[in-house]
């Protein structure tokens, strides 16, 4: 069981799923989406059937692609509190000079993600309701009455719930983000006969990747968001929230793994000069005894074999330390990255010749 399967400090998300989980069934991630999940579905089919007749199909569609997104999100979003995050402490540990150090960051960086994901979800949730809010001139032509109708505000309630679902998840980025550069500063060492073959720093990797997957589950609201873009008004707004969420999917991998390449880099280093000034010290004296006086001297030869051996071990470790790699990329971590990155191109593309079909 995980240090953190008891842990009180869990964003309201993963709470309500975890109650769900013992009044029915405990299916964690089936229940995230049949209960939390059953909300932008519900919100989408009032929609729909009040307005109907006036929908082109590119906008249905880009509706129900977006509308997956709070879908499946807080089943995501449960994941990631419940399984990733805590996995990154309990393998970072092993890595730590001070484990209890790790475990002290690791909670706060939690604790920071269950109770302050309304700094980033507020503002981003306002941005994306004021860009559906903005265009309400395209809504007016898909047969809705204006800010008075109804129909909009609940377009607008959906618009909220899709913003707050994926605030929480742009939250969890930056929370790992930063979780990730708190631990890094920590007195670390390198291990360069772990089993995942990168000195035991593939546990960044792996949060790293497993937060850019969930969050890459943004992109099926791409085609959704250039169609407000260019059919609708205030398209920089529109763009400047794609832009968001662009930055935060690159940087969620790309710096979190680079600083921890870099400061095993450097702690690689301090390993070898170690090392290497040891050898050298083993060496001299090494040669010392070899040109003494007293080479048939039994106790003197026997310390120079000694000191021999011991350099041929160091040798050894210092190779090892030397050929391990220190970037935390196995090949199933590079897998799920080009996925990651394939997700948001393929619905660009998708978007850009929806019109041509439809």
């Amino acid at each position: 069981m995980s240090r953190r399967d008891d842990s009180p400090d869990r964003i309201w998300i993963s709470r309500f799923i975890d109650y769900a989980c013992t009044q029915f069934v405990d299916r964690p991630l089936l229940l995230g989406c049949l209960t939390l999940g059953v909300v932008p579905v519900v919100l989408t089919g009032i929609f729909f059937a009040l307005t109907y007749r006036g929908l082109p199909r590119q906008f249905i569609v880009a509706q129900l692609l977006a509308m997956m997104v709070p879908v499946v999100g807080p089943a995501a979003i449960w994941y990631w509190d419940v399984r990733v995050f805590p996995r990154f402490d309990e393998q970072t540990v092993e890595l730590a000079m001070n484990p209890e150090a790790v475990h002290q960051v690791t909670d706060h960086y939690k604790q920071v993600f269950s109770s302050r994901y309304w700094l980033f979800t507020v503002p981003w949730t306002a941005l994306v309701v004021g860009i559906v809010a903005l265009n309400i001139g395209y809504f007016e032509t898909l047969g809705v009455g204006g800010l008075g109708d109804p129909v909009f505000w609940v377009y607008l309630l959906f618009t909220g719930w899709w913003g707050l679902i994926t605030g929480i998840g742009f939250h969890g980025a930056i929370t790992a983000i930063r979780a990730i550069r708190a631990v890094g500063r920590l007195d670390m060492e390198i291990d360069p006969l772990h089993p995942d073959g990168l000195g035991g720093l593939s546990n960044v990797g792996h949060l790293a990747i497993w937060t850019t997957m969930l969050i890459s589950l943004g992109s099926l609201t791409l085609p959704l968001a250039f169609i407000l873009g260019t059919e609708g008004g205030y398209s920089a707004l529109v763009y400047l929230a794609v832009g968001i969420y662009v930055v935060v999917i690159a940087v969620s991998f790309i710096y979190p793994t680079a600083y921890v390449n870099q400061r095993a880099q450097a702690i690689r280093e301090a390993e070898l000069e170690k090392r290497r000034s040891k050898i050298r010290q083993l060496q001299n004296h090494a040669n010392d005894l070899a040109d003494g006086d007293r080479p048939s001297d039994q106790a003197a030869t026997m310390d120079e074999v000694a000191k021999r051996l011991e350099i041929q071990r160091l040798r050894d470790e210092f190779n090892e330390y030397a050929q391990v790699s220190l970037y935390p990329l196995s090949i199933g971590i590079i897998v799920r990255l080009v996925s990651s990155i394939l997700l948001p191109v393929f619905f660009i593309l998708f978007e850009t010749f929806l019109g041509r079909f439809l």
